[in-house]
């Protein structure tokens, strides 16, 4: 597996505050499958200023560790960014895209989206990115309006959710969106989001069984493994909707078996 959106970088943000933590972090992942994953920390002016110069030295740290314990993972540099007026400029002038792709993962307020995010993310894609909204499905405004996601994505924006809100980590409603996300094709990477082995479980081996389960291995392979080294190799990643979505009421044996795994 490859892992898009983790926190390993120490004493960069609100992830592992030293590098045992983040050592302990990267054994965590390996013993769960994980190869490969994508660093990116926080880039938040007044909160977590970090910039390129910060992440090249932060890597090469843990790099350093990781030929020193002889761990069989690989690590890219990326950033997960939040919403800020100069965002697009910044990210240009830091080259703060994922594994040196055209890919960037975007976050912003969880409660409520700026007026003019949406426009952001299209100015992105005329520089020629490619938006990944971080943990969609922790986001209020499309936990209360669902069509909201679904025009987002059907305009070529791409989606990230975290393993753990599929078990219900981040609350009911977070859980509840995160299934829907996935039953309607609106996603198209699931990762840790690892903070830290106690902050935050990183279930990407149960998410992976979960899917292989319910739905079938490739639709696992594909969120976690094609996908993801689509996107290191800076190559095109496939819309999940051949058209925009509208919830089909009528289709109660899908749903309602989804419903009654999830407990929704």
């Amino acid at each position: 597996m490859i892992d898009i959106h983790t926190h390993v970088l120490a004493g960069v943000d609100d992830g592992p505050t030293n590098i045992k933590e983040s050592i302990d972090i990267l054994k965590e992942l390996i013993s769960q499958g994980v190869e490969e994953i994508i660093a990116t920390p926080h880039i938040i002016s007044g909160v977590y200023d970090n910039n390129r110069k910060i992440i090249d030295e932060k890597i090469e740290e843990l790099n350093s560790e990781i030929t020193t314990h002889n761990l069989p993972i690989k690590i890219h540099k990326g950033a997960e960014l939040y919403y800020e007026p100069n965002i697009i400029e910044k990210t240009k002038k830091e080259k703060l895209s994922l594994a040196g792709s055209k890919y960037i993962l975007i976050e912003t307020d969880l409660h409520r989206f700026p007026n003019n995010f949406e426009k952001v993310l299209y100015q992105f894609q005329v520089e020629g990115f490619f938006p990944i909204i971080a943990h969609a499905e922790r986001f209020i405004p499309f936990i209360n309006n669902f069509n909201l996601l679904l025009d987002i994505v059907n305009r070529g924006i791409l989606v990230q959710i975290n393993s753990g809100s599929l078990f219900g980590d981040y609350g009911d409603n977070v859980q509840k969106l995160a299934h829907k996300i996935l039953k309607t094709g609106c996603v198209h990477f699931i990762a840790s989001d690892v903070h830290g082995i106690k902050k935050r479980p990183i279930l990407l081996e149960e998410v992976y069984k979960f899917l292989s389960e319910n739905f079938n291995e490739n639709l696992a392979k594909l969120l976690m493994e094609e996908n993801p080294k689509n996107l290191i190799q800076n190559e095109e990643i496939e819309n999940m909707l051949e058209n925009y979505y509208v919830e089909d009421e009528s289709k109660q044996t899908f749903i309602e078996r989804i419903r009654n795994f999830f407990r929704i």
